[in-house]
């Protein structure tokens, strides 16, 4: 499931396996390695496997091939009696206005999501 309003999207967590469902709030921004390798190998960085090194700094390539990159603003975790919404530090007010606003749709809707997603596993 997926519930994207401009920059703001609620998303399953895929990045490492869990043993209850975890859901994340995130934040879409413009990459700004995207399509610049070629300008950082021209500013003296040099090829090391998956990386792109200079000195103690080092960029994974993947970095360049992706239009956008997002953070994680809260995870949604299924608790022992409801889910339950749990913010990064302050990156919920560190959001403007409307992205606040966003993030309270894309909860809502996603939230209303895994409750009939509940309601419909609960019944089979």
């Amino acid at each position: 499931m997926r519930i994207r309003i401009n920059n703001i999207e609620f998303k399953e967590y895929t990045s490492t396996k869990k043993d209850k469902p975890l859901y994340e709030i995130v934040k879409w921004y413009p990459n700004p390695y995207y399509n610049k390798q070629q300008e950082y190998k021209n500013n003296g960085y040099t090829d090391n496997g998956d990386f792109l090194k200079n000195n103690f700094h080092s960029i994974q390539k993947s970095l360049f091939n992706n239009r956008e990159s997002c953070y994680v603003i809260a995870f949604i975790e299924q608790g022992d009696e409801s889910w339950e919404l749990r913010s990064v530090g302050e990156r919920l007010i560190d959001l403007t206005k409307e992205e606040q606003d966003n993030f309270f749709d894309v909860y809502i809707w996603g939230q209303k999501k895994l409750n009939e997603m509940e309601i419909m596993s609960s019944t089979d």
